[in-house]
């Protein structure tokens, strides 16, 4: 009974295995003829690469045409930051995110969002590309002519001599106060 249930077996394996060969033999067919249209195509660029090198060394510099520049609606549609170059930019000149929102002309919660947005941003308003374009253009003293108040905040005293930041008086670094709290108990 063993022999019979594995010749069936071994029988209905080579019929399912002809099937498949003749429902692939179109399919081969096909993919055969696509990669001969790719190969021709591959030859035809790499010919047309070569005739534009020849032609740029033959024609020189001075005569080939320069491109007209796109003007400020053009550049709007293709104006595009990602949020940490929104947050990039904004730490470069300085600015908290409410002094960037008025610069920019948006909302404080539009900038937080911006600077959590992973990828390109989405910009609602029309104006906005084009306030983002020329803060991007803008460097620190440009910006403090732009807005006076910027300059009194980056005017800050300095910190007091012999006193990290955030470390409390009294505390020794790197000892947590549970620490400090028993070995003071047990000094005393």
């Amino acid at each position: 009974m063993a022999n019979i249930m594995k010749e069936l077996k071994a029988e209905i394996s080579r019929l399912a295995r002809r099937e498949i060969t003749k429902e692939l033999a179109g399919v081969k067919r096909i993919q055969a003829a696509q990669r001969g249209l790719i190969a021709d195509l591959r030859r035809q660029l790499t010919a047309v690469q070569k005739e534009t090198t020849m032609v740029k060394k033959a024609v020189p510099a001075s005569e080939l045409p320069v491109s007209a520049p796109a003007g400020d609606a053009d550049l709007a549609g293709r104006f595009w930051i990602s949020g940490k170059g929104v947050r990039a930019l904004r730490k470069r000149l300085g600015l908290t995110q409410t002094e960037f929102a008025k610069l920019a002309g948006v909302s404080g919660q539009t900038v937080v969002n911006w600077e959590s947005t992973k990828g390109k941003i989405s910009i609602r308003r029309k104006e906005t590309p084009g306030r983002l374009r020329e803060i991007r253009k803008m460097n620190k003293r440009a910006l403090r002519k732009l807005m006076p108040e910027t300059a009194k905040k980056a005017a800050k005293p300095g910190r007091k001599p012999g006193r990290k930041p955030g470390r409390k008086p009294g505390r020794k670094p790197g000892r947590p106060a549970a620490k400090a709290a028993t070995a003071a108990v047990q000094a005393g």
